[in-house]
């Protein structure tokens, strides 16, 4: 992944040699039709995006299009689930909020008090929920993270030296932090973790979806690829985390998949953006402060900051008020779901790969189609 300025150079001269759909990338569309469609079709190409669903929408009409893959035999459609990463913390974020409405959490608590075994770590004195949901606790992840979570070690072995500022001081994206949010879950309720998320979530909500890739039919989910530097036949389904079941509840364990492990489809992710969008309705009693900046990204990112569990974007060449929603960046995809604050108008981009260049630290993709939809295509629709 292009991470800094210069790998992010060097992947963008590359880019024109990936591999790219032939012909035309469209295979199905429902609703308004494009007034641009071949602006939309020449951004399919330069981000080389293979199996995509998208959605656009205002107040009364909406598009939803289903592209082309070039890696796989799934035709991506209305029913496609694909695990969005990193878009997965929206989801958790008003999980979080909904728990303190309803009385089992206090977001700005320490977390040692709801936590087994918190107290007794250093490294996590003084954190609350609110500083995990903005990536404000002064974590940091461990190198090997994914390890620890394949290899069961307890959070607090993979918490261990991983304090780089004290919680508040700073702002450091974190995984790890954000992934303990499942632990304090799992340990408030005392159930297993996907259960929490249906229960409260999805099923009131009204979406498909799971945190538990392996309860779903492989053959419905889209497999990501990277597409640069590309290798045929290595697409995933499912994730090596997303095989292991969350059966029971195991708060020292549970600490990778709120973070990023979702599955779901292109509407259920809209019902989740539009409840955010309208502050938590109709799950919450009272507002949802998930839009209140935290933090920025600073020089990197100008553009950028964080609230809890949202991405704010202030860049006139997208909108010319705030963008919030979330991007998520896994195994070659580059996801994101987004609201235009000024109009309300969505877009959301799904796929099984595409280009993985950024600009600061938005992805490319994610900037140019929030550019199509809130500055040229959604304003044409009268």
């Amino acid at each position: 992944m292009p991470m800094s300025g210069s790998k992010n150079l060097l992947y963008r001269c590359l880019l024109p040699a990936a591999p790219r759909v032939s012909g035309m990338h469209l295979i199905h569309s429902e609703g308004h039709p494009l007034s641009n469609a071949g602006g939309f079709e020449s951004l399919l190409r330069r981000h080389h995006v293979s199996g995509g669903a998208f959605l656009f929408r205002t107040e009364n009409q909406e598009s939803r299009l289903y592209t082309r893959a070039f890696h796989t035999d799934v035709s991506p459609s209305g029913n496609t689930f694909f695990r969005v990463a990193s878009v997965t913390k929206m989801a958790t974020a008003l999980l979080a909020f909904r728990m303190q409405d309803l009385g089992f959490l206090d977001l700005n608590a320490p977390i040692s008090s709801f936590l087994p075994d918190a107290a007794s770590v250093p490294d996590l004195q003084g954190v609350t929920a609110s500083h995990l949901l903005s990536h404000t606790s002064g974590l940091s992840d461990p190198p090997d993270l994914e390890s620890m979570l394949l290899h069961r070690k307890p959070y607090p072995d993979a918490v261990a030296g991983q304090r780089i500022c004290a919680p508040g001081a700073c702002f450091h994206y974190s995984n790890l932090g954000f992934g303990l949010l499942g632990c304090l879950f799992e340990s408030v309720l005392n159930q297993p973790l996907g259960k929490i998320y249906q229960d409260y979530l999805f099923v009131p909500l009204g979406m498909r979806a799971s945190m538990e890739g392996c309860s779903l039919p492989e053959q419905s989910i889209m497999p990501v690829i990277r597409i640069l530097p590309y290798h045929p036949g290595t697409s995933l389904a499912v994730t090596s985390l997303g095989r292991i079941p969350l059966s029971a509840p195991d708060p020292l364990l549970h600490y990778g998949h709120t973070a990023g492990s979702l599955y779901t489809d292109l509407m259920s992710l809209a019902r989740l953006l539009v409840c955010i969008r309208d502050g938590g309705a109709p799950l919450l009693s009272s507002g949802l402060p998930m839009k209140r900046q935290a933090a920025s990204y600073g020089r990197l990112s100008p553009q950028l900051s964080y609230g809890s569990g949202l991405l704010i974007i202030r860049d006139s060449r997208i909108s010319s008020g705030p963008v919030y929603g979330h991007q998520g960046f896994a195994y070659g995809c580059v996801d994101g779901a987004f609201w235009e604050e000024d109009t309300g108008n969505l877009m959301i981009s799904l796929n099984g790969g595409c280009s993985e260049a950024r600009v600061g630290r938005l992805g490319l993709m994610n900037h140019d189609f929030c550019r199509f939809a809130f500055r040229k295509e959604l304003p044409l629709w009268k």
